[in-house]
Parts: C-alpha cells; structure tokens; sequence
C-alpha cells in the first residue's frame, strides 16, 4: 500500500460493507484489502476473513471520526 494511504479499520466482512457505504456516503473513497480472498485465489487455505479498509491520509481524521460513531 503507498504510504499516502493509511488503515482505519480491520475487521469482519459486515462491518467492512457498513463502514464502506458510510464512507461513500460522506465522498470518501475506501480501499478495501482482502488478503484471505488473494490468499483464495492463490490455491492457498484461508485463515480468516477479515479485511482491512485504507483511505487517505487527508481523509483519515473524518473517517475515524466516522467509523467510531457507527461502532
């Protein structure tokens, strides 16, 4: 990941989907990792299925701000 971009969350696949349209909501734009479904597609096994969401790190305070009101 550049390092314009930072992580503000990391978590199960139902938050990822609520705090990625709460994002868009407020114009952000999400990048969402998921390194279990890579690992999927590699032919390996999948540990657990958590994803990790980045937004800028101009964008970040706000998102954080964000995600903490929905959790």
């Amino acid at each position: 990941m550049q390092p314009n971009y930072l992580c503000v969350f990391y978590g199960n696949h139902i938050d990822t989907l609520n705090i990625i349209y709460s994002l868009k909501k407020i114009n952000i734009t999400p990048i969402v990792k998921n390194e279990s479904e890579s690992a999927r597609l590699a032919g390996f096994g999948i540990i657990d299925y958590q994803k990790k969401i980045y937004v800028h790190k101009d964008e970040f305070t706000k998102a954080e701000k964000l995600i903490k009101s929905i959790l």
